[in-house]
């Protein structure tokens, strides 16, 4: 495996010239011959070869380009991190390769060995970087089998030069607002026999506002200084793809007397103006699993007066690692009668704009349901549940209950929440299997502890919705919706929760076509010689099309009956609709006589589906 290793590393880009074969993204290349595709979509596609009599395999990924983090190296260690460290668990720093340029573009490479299925393969990226993008290959083996399709596949790849967009790319700077802050410890040593004493700390911190307004604090304390040092800054920041660009506005000084000669503030002795630094820094934010911290990690070319110097940790190089304030690490304090300008955001949770009439909807029970882009968010009082829209990467089927819980938790839930304590997953197996898990967790965006639960009751049909509860703590929790239970049984309060997707309707919001597909079948068995006794379907498909001045057209289409004896039936209706409230649609012919449906819209992604009943109309109910 070794000498694999090196070989890889060898010829990497050895050349970049070959015949055009596949195209994915900004890359062409040829797919060795006996590959198969084995992932296809938006973000990355894949290749790959199995043997199964010597248990050997290869696969190789390309995945979609990325906006650079500045230059390669920074790049491949991003890269690094979230392909190879996070989805393998590999743990071995890389062995890298020389890098190489050509075009326009650097290559990096790197590879370091893992388990896998009790046995060890190698893992290996690399990484273009050129024209402020990046584009990561990986590629997993276990063998030297396929050494040379590997070089010939790499050989293959030719990469285009991106076109340039006039627009940046704005991403939801949601996720790190609030404050963050960074804090180092002194010690001083004495004499020949070596002895430590504690000599003072420094810290920094930043507050992120989602108003686009940020406040900077820095406090120094030296047992060896005759003040404190304080510094005070504010301004504005713009995040642009993982571009955060800080401009102060006012920065100053101040030195602080010690009161009583302890870390205390007395008098202010001095204030000064400092340099303004306007600093565009490239953003990430990562999870230290060892210590279950999430961190916002600054990096730039140089460093800069207001954070210091560069943090230690060489995950990330050039950088700074600003963590969540906690117990251990509380924010600055300010001086007494000073505006305290270092505050903790709260974000309200606010309807995105959607187009639609309605974005929020007040239920008689108390509960307040707004739209969100991920979810729908149902708020009372201190209490919160996120109604999560269907999500591919998070509703993917796993034969094991624990395991798909386990993987929706991490796609859903973790990345908005920092230190995560008492953690539990509860899967409940049976005819109607129901994923719970819950933990107490710092939000990180409004660095309050809460506790979290994760619920999902899976129906006979696969289907299901998580549902996110966020209470101040497990006690209330259980008060509002019930403990935990060991069985199917006891879980309406919590599924209750799931009709709250709900929102009133505008006659404009009818505007375009409507549908709704439907087909079933059903497979008849002598019930004494179990021979088949034939098959009957059902196969449905219903339109609205909603146009000027409230006028529409129906119609429905339904083909059932027994197979080989097909039978075919069609209606349609138009005339004009009317809008009784907002939650009831009265239609003028439909079938020849009037009728009135109740109505409401439910949200997805992106999107809203439209639900009609002819049933009674009641009260807003859940």
């Amino acid at each position: 495996m070794k000498t694999l290793t090196i070989v890889l590393l060898l010829t990497i880009v050895a050349t970049t010239f070959a015949q055009q074969k596949e195209t994915f993204d900004l890359a062409t290349y040829t797919v060795p011959k006996g590959w198969k595709k084995i992932n296809d979509s938006r973000d990355v596609t894949g290749y790959a070869i199995t043997d199964n009599q010597n248990g050997t395999y290869c696969q190789v990924a390309i995945y979609k380009c990325m906006k650079s983090m500045g230059n390669a190296q920074l790049d491949f260690e991003a890269e690094w991190s979230d392909l190879i460290v996070k989805p393998y668990k590999v743990t071995t720093k890389p062995e890298v390769g020389p890098s190489t340029s050509e075009d326009g573009w650097e290559a990096k490479s790197g590879v370091a060995p893992f388990d896998f299925n009790g046995a060890q393969s190698i893992a290996m990226l690399v990484t273009m970087s050129g024209f402020s993008t990046r584009m990561s290959i990986v590629i997993l083996t276990n063998t030297q089998d396929y050494q040379t399709a590997i070089e010939g596949f790499l050989e293959s790849v030719i990469l285009k030069k991106p076109e340039a967009s006039s627009q940046p790319v704005i991403v939801n700077n949601a996720t790190i607002i609030g404050t963050w802050l960074k804090a180092s410890s002194m010690h001083q040593s004495y004499g020949a026999v070596i002895a430590y004493a504690h000599e003072g700390y420094s810290k920094e911190q930043y507050t992120l506002n989602d108003n686009g307004a940020y406040t900077f604090v820095s406090k120094t304390f030296r047992s060896s200084y005759d003040k404190i040092l304080l510094v005070k800054e504010n301004g504005t920041y713009e995040i642009t793809g993982n571009n955060l660009t800080v401009n102060p506005q006012k920065s100053v000084i101040e030195g602080w007397s010690k009161k009583d000669g302890v870390d205390k503030y007395g008098s202010l002795l001095s204030t000064q103006n400092r340099t303004l630094e306007k600093v565009i820094y490239q953003f990430t934010e990562h999870y230290f699993s060892g210590i279950q911290e999430w961190n916002l990690v600054l990096q730039t070319g140089k460093a800069t007066q207001r954070d210091g110097a560069f943090s230690s940790n060489t995950t990330f190089i050039n950088a700074w690692y600003y963590a969540r304030p906690s117990a251990n690490s509380p924010v600055i304090e300010l001086p007494d009668g000073q505006q305290q300008i270092v505050q903790q955001t709260k974000i309200e949770p606010a309807a995105v704009s959607t187009g639609f009439a309605f974005s929020t909807t007040n239920f008689d029970d108390g509960w307040t349901s707004t739209v969100q882009d991920d979810w729908v968010e149902v708020t009372k009082g201190n209490m919160k549940v996120l109604i999560h829209y269907p999500n591919k990467k998070a509703d993917t089927y796993n034969s094991v209950l624990l395991d798909g819980l386990k993987n929706a938790w991490n796609i859903l839930v973790a990345p908005r929440y920092s230190t995560v304590s008492n953690f539990e997953f509860k899967p409940v197996s049976g005819w109607q299997s129901i994923e719970f898990a819950e933990a107490d967790a710092v939000e990180k965006a409004t660095n309050k502890t809460v506790h979290v639960v994760l619920f999902k009751m899976n129906y006979s049909d696969g289907s299901g919705k998580y549902l996110e509860f966020i209470t101040p703590d497990k006690n209330s929790f259980e008060q509002e919706f019930g403990a935990y239970h060991e069985t199917s049984d006891g879980w309406e309060k919590l599924e209750k929760m799931a009709h709250c997707n709900k929102f009133a309707l505008g006659a404009a919001d009818l505007k375009g076509r409507w549908t709704n597909n439907f087909s079933g079948a059903l497979q008849y068995v002598n019930a004494y010689t179990g021979a088949d006794a034939g098959m009957a379907t059902q196969a449905s498909n219903e339109n609205f099309a909603f146009g000027p001045g409230n006028a529409y057209q129906w119609d429905l289409g339904v083909a059932s009956g027994n197979v080989g004896n097909i039978k075919f039936q069609s209606v349609k209706s138009s005339g004009q609709f009317s809008m009784s409230g907002n939650w009831q649609v009265n239609f003028s012919d439909m079938e020849g006589k009037p009728r009135t449906y109740s109505a409401f819209f439910s949200c997805v992604k992106g999107a809203r589906i439209l639900w009609l009943d002819d049933t009674a109309f009641g009260k807003i109910e859940k």
